[in-house]
């Protein structure tokens, strides 16, 4: 008895399968959608943001914010940047996770076109910072900032490659994280 296979149709579900594979690996990444460099180059601009997403160059003035599920980050008006849940009780039921430390009227945050994020005075004095840019994380050209459903927020960055993923820079919960280098420096 001899086993015959059909070598294009064999051929047509590996590559499918990788190419799901791939799909999810970039989805699990990115805690949402899967997000692809082009072909030849970095992008030159970051996408729409969504409603949980700052891109390079955005900011949070005060009373913004960010939010996805359960989870908002928000520019205080008293100056400080904060990461709230919500639980079954709605607005009166807010468990802070995270914040900056920083206050003043009029602060805002910004995540730099070199991928920090920074809470930053009136006067532009940085405040509060991430260290995920400049020489802490120059090999990260593209970042965001995005808000995560269960309490958590990161600084994603595209490396330069062609992969469809992020990698992590900071979150809320674990702070600075490979490859940017440790707080202490």
């Amino acid at each position: 008895m001899s086993l015959r296979t059909n070598r294009p149709t064999v051929t047509r579900t590996a590559s499918a399968a990788a190419a799901v594979l791939l799909a999810a690996t970039g989805l699990l990444a990115t805690g949402g959608a899967a997000h692809a460099a082009a072909p030849t180059a970095m992008p030159t601009a970051a996408p729409a943001a969504a409603p949980d997403t700052l891109a390079n160059g955005g900011t949070l003035a005060p009373g913004a914010s960010l939010a996805s599920g359960d989870t908002r980050l928000v520019m205080q008006q008293n100056g400080d940047l904060a990461l709230y849940t919500t639980g079954a009780g709605g607005a009166e039921d807010r468990q802070p996770r995270w914040h900056s430390g920083t206050t003043g009227e009029g602060n805002k945050a910004e995540l730099r076109a070199d991928g920090n994020l920074v809470v930053t005075a009136p006067d532009g004095g940085a405040l509060w910072q991430s260290r995920t840019g400049n020489d802490d994380c120059r090999h990260m050209p593209w970042t965001k900032l995005t808000v995560h459903p269960g309490g958590d927020m990161s600084i994603l960055a595209t490396t330069d490659s062609e992969a469809p993923y992020f990698v992590r820079l900071w979150s809320a919960s674990y702070g600075l994280q490979f490859p940017c280098g440790s707080p202490a420096r």
